[in-house]
């Protein structure tokens, strides 16, 4: 895993600072919609539902995925914007991927 809080010439919302926070906010957006894909699977292979049914299941859990993660993806930003590396290295952390 890269480590993009560690470069000696950053700056308070410099370049490693955003590159940190677009992975922080790509591993956080992964893991939702890894969870929004398994938990709308299995509702719906436990339903019996027309097309459009599916469809609306599916938007759904995309638009609660969305709603999930708007706080903490502009909160991440606001981190970044004032050089908080701490907050940054605890979101890669929480959502690194590991179980």
């Amino acid at each position: 895993m890269t480590d993009y809080l560690t470069e000696p010439d950053r700056e308070p919302g410099g370049d490693a600072t955003r590159s940190a926070e677009n992975a922080a906010i790509d591993r956080i957006r992964e893991r939702g919609e890894s969870v929004r894909d398994r938990q709308v699977e299995r509702a719906l292979s436990e339903l019996e539902l027309s097309e459009r049914e599916r469809d609306a299941v599916e938007r759904l859990g995309d638009r609660l995925v969305e709603r999930l993660l708007a706080v903490p993806e502009a909160q991440l930003e606001r981190a970044a914007g004032d050089g908080d590396d701490e907050t940054l290295a605890a979101a890669l952390k929480l959502f690194s991927g590991s179980r």
